[in-house]
């Protein structure tokens, strides 16, 4: 599966002959990764591996009520990260895919970690666990969720909900 997005070579296998794909893989450029991350830098910049702190503190900050973060925040977030790496980052590619990307990590936190009962909103120390200290909110009182669960459909139709929050988008390529 992951060969089909660029990520791992051909025949890259473990030691015991399985296919696998390391971690620092799905970084790679126009696979998976992509430029306007809410917690990490773009490519351009340096390092869009590591998860910066100034990012994660914002994204927390957009809570509206200070106890969630909703769709309508991470809209916010979105909006304003677009709006920083213009600024910010002359080799910007932001493009439909990168924004069907964006849009799709943030359904898949909503459903995988949110409220179904609040619009799928993310409880603040759900988010704090994820994003501060990269782990799952199982002492939050998260339950993990079965993938079949989450409703391709429905998951479909909150990422185009989440594109239409957002707003319109100026798409950029890098200058040559």
């Amino acid at each position: 599966m992951f060969r089909q997005f660029g990520m791992r070579p051909t025949g890259q296998k473990d030691s015991s002959g399985i296919a696998v794909i390391n971690l620092d893989q799905l970084a790679l450029p126009g696979a998976v990764e992509h430029d306007v991350s809410l917690t990490r830098r773009d490519f351009g910049q340096g390092d869009n591996i590591t998860p910066q702190e100034d990012l994660i503190t914002g994204l927390l900050a957009v809570s509206g009520n200070g106890t969630e973060i909703t769709s309508e925040d991470f809209a916010t977030r979105r909006r304003q990260r677009l709006e920083q790496q213009e600024r910010d980052n002359p080799s910007l590619k932001f493009d439909s895919m990168a924004h069907q990307l964006g849009c799709t990590e943030i359904s898949l936190i909503q459903r995988l970690f949110g409220n179904a009962n609040r619009g799928y909103s993310v409880p603040l120390p759900y988010a704090k666990a994820l994003f501060e200290e990269a782990r799952l909110p199982v002492k939050e009182g998260w339950k993990k969720r079965e993938w079949w669960s989450l409703g391709i459909f429905e998951l479909y139709t909150h990422i185009e909900a989440l594109k239409n929050l957002v707003g319109p988008v100026k798409f950029t390529t890098p200058s040559a």
